[in-house]
């Protein structure tokens, strides 16, 4: 069955369309060798030894006339198997001419192997099986001849300088035959493994498109997301600045989405912000720009405005399609949405001002009975002095210990132990009870204030690790989180540096975790910094992949030991197949050819880990196991999950 395979022509074999044109073109260029050997070969085996050693001048002639026709055939014929074909029988036909101007000569008759194995050059079976049909043919025809002592040109046809029998020829014919099964099979060989190779590099590159496309578009809506807002309004600020004009940024929030789904299921919530996505986007202009930059919050960015009557017409559309109901899985439904909006560049010509101001002019229509809009105005300002205070609250909330380290449990998928934990802020606000990180966090980057709080999360990380290991826990790995200040400054690897001994700890039980946008906004000093940290022998995390740029080439540049598979991809782990569920097996097999370890995030049913453990995912963190826990109700789990 192997030798009927490799005895296929070319076209015969599983040539995928993605290769054939790279083929074409391979053709192309080997049926250029091909003639420039042929011509090389004619001028030097006939024109120069008729010359030399007086021989007959019809070789000359017959092989310019051979040569002559296959520059024709390459006009009309070039890059096909046509050509393969003619350049095949030319050779072989060369051999003749050969053979027959100097009398059977075995030295040039070994032309006729060496002619087969030069048209392995086209990585095709027929000028191979053609040229030793044509060999043997030719033998038989011409041994016949020669038996007989028939003349051609005034001189005898020879075959070989000697008299043979029949019995030479099929022996002759046989090695022939083997030769050509083993170019034929190396042929096959040599095909098969340059289409894998081609195969592997569209799959890559088809990989990152995915993975390209991935970062730039909300999975659930395929709308825009922060990121490609952020690159595409920079252009559209640019524009306005060269031709003097205005644009609007329209804040989004839908008014009390949370009771939808706390009260029909998240199922149900994904519905509506898909729907309302599609209408969204129909109402708009072609080169306006939509963004769904969280939850239920979206972004709308008007150019080329005349006025603020412009501004209202949009406004007024949007506000109308939240007044037709909406029916999802049999749930009729109707929401509406509380619209902020600033004007570039009247409100400022900074973006995140600009945006700032939008959500601050949003949360007021909110405060105004909701389903409406307001636009920025100098009194809203006065809230800028708010997060202020917030800062000063922040520092204040440092010194008096008021924020605390909790732990979520980063489990094997394997054996379901816990094999360390992800370290967690949370402000425990004396007045106001517990502040989670999406509330502070952003704010503590944006003023600096995070410098401050990530020396005390590394330094309460380290204490923690030591307790540990003063308890025997000495496998248990901590991670912690680096925003994109600290990945700017080298001080963070000296904090790491002077942490480690102080509390000697092990690098091993320590891991630094980072996001792909801070890679991106600093790839040299993002770089520099990680392979210092990775020299010291701590495990460093891509968080979130699959949602930030997720490029192959930071998994080439950046020391990553592990990479976060973000919830939103775990989430679509249900009986149907889903597009986010085909990038997650792909970004799970990426790493596992890559030799780096996955981890999945927001793992919150039994579903979800069966699921993994299919796909060999080596670690997950969720709900499943654990939420975030206090330090003590961490140890104690940690009890748990050795008895």
């Amino acid at each position: 069955m192997r030798i009927i395979n490799f005895l296929k022509p070319f076209n015969c074999l599983e040539v995928p369309n993605f290769a054939r044109n790279n083929f074409k073109e391979y053709f192309i260029n080997s049926d250029k060798v091909m003639i420039l050997l042929f011509l090389m070969q004619w001028f030097i085996a006939t024109f120069i030894t008729s010359v030399m050693y007086d021989t007959y001048l019809y070789g000359f002639f017959s092989g310019g006339i051979l040569f002559i026709s296959l520059l024709v055939a390459f006009r009309y014929f070039k890059g096909t198997r046509t050509m393969r074909a003619l350049v095949a029988i030319s050779m072989m036909l060369f051999s003749l001419i050969f053979i027959q101007q100097h009398l059977g000569r075995i030295e040039m008759h070994f032309h006729v192997f060496i002619a087969m194995a030069i048209l392995t050059l086209y990585k095709d079976t027929l000028p191979i099986i053609i040229a030793a049909a044509t060999t043997i043919l030719h033998h038989l025809v011409f041994n016949y001849l020669q038996y007989y002592e028939i003349s051609a040109f005034d001189m005898p046809i020879m075959v070989f300088n000697y008299g043979c029998g029949i019995d030479i020829v099929i022996l002759h014919a046989i090695f022939v035959v083997v030769e050509m099964l083993i170019l034929t099979y190396m042929i096959q060989l040599q095909v098969e493994h340059s289409i894998e190779l081609h195969k592997t590099e569209k799959e890559v590159v088809e990989l990152n498109e995915k993975l390209h496309y991935s970062s730039m578009h909300d999975s659930l809506t395929g709308l825009a997301n922060r990121q490609y807002l952020y690159n595409h309004i920079e252009l559209i600020t640019a524009n306005a600045n060269r031709h003097k004009d205005k644009f609007a940024l329209l804040f989004l929030d839908l008014d009390k989405f949370k009771n939808i789904n706390d009260t029909l299921g998240h199922d149900i919530g994904d519905g509506l912000l898909k729907a309302i996505a599609i209408r969204l986007k129909n109402i708009l202009r072609e080169n306006d720009i939509i963004a769904r930059i969280g939850g239920d919050e979206f972004i709308i960015v008007l150019s080329d405005i005349e006025n603020e009557k412009s501004i209202l017409e949009c406004i007024n559309k949007i506000l109308d399609i939240f007044k037709k109901e909406i029916v999802i899985n049999g749930n009729i439904l109707k929401s509406s949405t509380s619209i902020g909006c600033s004007i570039y560049p009247n409100d400022s010509t900074d973006i995140n001002e600009l945006m700032k101001y939008a959500d601050m002019a949003m949360y007021s229509a909110k405060e105004n009975g909701r389903n409406t809009f307001e636009f920025f105005t100098k009194s809203l300002n006065e809230n800028l002095h708010n997060f202020i205070n917030m800062i000063e609250d922040m520092d204040r909330a440092l010194n008096e210990n008021e924020f605390k380290l909790y732990y979520q449990a980063k489990v094997d998928v394997k054996t379901e132990k816990i094999m360390g934990a992800e370290a967690l802020i949370r402000w425990e606000h004396h007045e106001k009870g517990i502040i989670f990180p999406d509330k502070f966090i952003g704010l503590a980057e944006s003023s600096g204030f995070i410098i401050k709080l990530g020396k005390f999360i590394l330094n309460e990380s380290a204490a923690f690790i030591s307790k540990l290991n003063s308890m025997g826990y000495k496998d248990t790995n901590i991670s912690i989180n680096i925003s994109s200040l600290q990945a700017k400054d080298l001080e963070l690897y000296y904090d790491l540096v002077q942490i480690i001994e102080t509390y000697s700890i092990d690098t091993k039980q320590l891991s630094v975790e980072i996001t792909e946008s801070v890679m991106m906004e600093n790839k040299t000093s993002a770089s520099e910094l990680l392979n210092k940290i990775k020299e010291l022998g701590i495990n460093i995390y891509l968080d979130d992949f699959g949602t930030g740029y997720s490029s192959l080439q930071y998994l080439q540049t950046f020391p990553i030991d592990i990479i976060k598979i973000d919830k939103s991809f775990v989430d679509k782990i249900t009986s149907t197949i889903d597009k986010n569920i085909v990038l997650l097996n792909t970004i799970l097999l990426m790493g596992q050819t890559l030799g780096i370890k996955v981890i999945a995030e927001g793992v919150e049913d039994n579903q979800q880990l069966k699921y993994l453990k299919e796909k060999n995912c080596d670690f997950y963190q969720g709900y499943l196991k654990s939420k975030p826990l206090p330090e003590d109700e961490f140890i104690k789990l940690l009890q748990k999950d050795l008895l």
